[in-house]
């Protein structure tokens, strides 16, 4: 069980110095609206993690003898994340409070239904899951306990990593004016819309 744990976090890892559109959407949130809003934004993106990891388990099979669904899944996915990167370069910066602000339970749902959706639509989330779910059940000798422990762990990891990756933005915050976040938007939003051509590009032309 520990070798099986210590796999888990071994990928975590791995996933958590990754940079994509995620990285960059939760450290954006953290510097525009702060460490709590970032936060719960980490959490709806876990829990989507833990509902694509039960349907992984239950529908493996399926999924891979029905590759074109996941080609287009990736081209709605697409979409999506084009217009949120067009939002992201026209919508204006946020004032900076120097008060700390306390969310209510509205602005946490808010923020967690966005992560769970954020992550629930991009590709790459949805093919990591089912992809390691069918190696590590074909191709090791885990049992499926030790398998779900594997999960569990690559879960724990990456949220881990994500609370550590907004409260180093909440840091270095007061580097950052309101022109910077402007540019800062500009920039996640270009490459938002980069990735999204990829997709749409992926799954509609070649």
């Amino acid at each position: 069980m520990l070798n099986a744990i210590l796999t888990g976090i071994s990928i975590g890892l791995g996933l958590a110095v990754s940079v994509g559109p995620y990285f960059l959407f939760l450290v954006n949130t953290s510097l525009v609206e702060g460490k709590s809003s970032a936060s719960y934004l980490a959490t709806g993106v876990a829990l989507n993690d833990l509902v694509f990891l039960t349907v992984a388990f239950l529908s493996v099979n399926f999924l891979i003898q029905n590759v074109t669904f996941i080609e287009s899944a990736k081209g709605y996915a697409g979409f999506f994340i084009l217009a949120y990167g067009i939002y992201t370069i026209l919508k204006k910066p946020a004032e900076k409070s120097e008060k700390r602000v306390k969310l209510n339970p509205k602005d946490k749902l808010k923020n967690i239904i966005l992560g769970f959706a954020f992550n629930g639509i991009n590709p790459s989330v949805f093919v990591f899951w089912f992809a390691t779910v069918g190696i590590l059940i074909s191709k090791t000798n885990f049992t499926r306990n030790q398998t779900l422990a594997v999960f569990l762990s690559i879960v724990c990891t990456t949220y881990t990593s994500d609370l550590i990756k907004v409260r180093l933005a909440e840091f270095f915050s007061h580097y950052f004016t309101e022109s910077v976040i402007k540019n800062v938007n500009r920039i996640v939003g270009s490459l938002l819309i980069v990735g999204a051509c990829y997709l749409l590009v992926k799954a509609f032309v070649l």
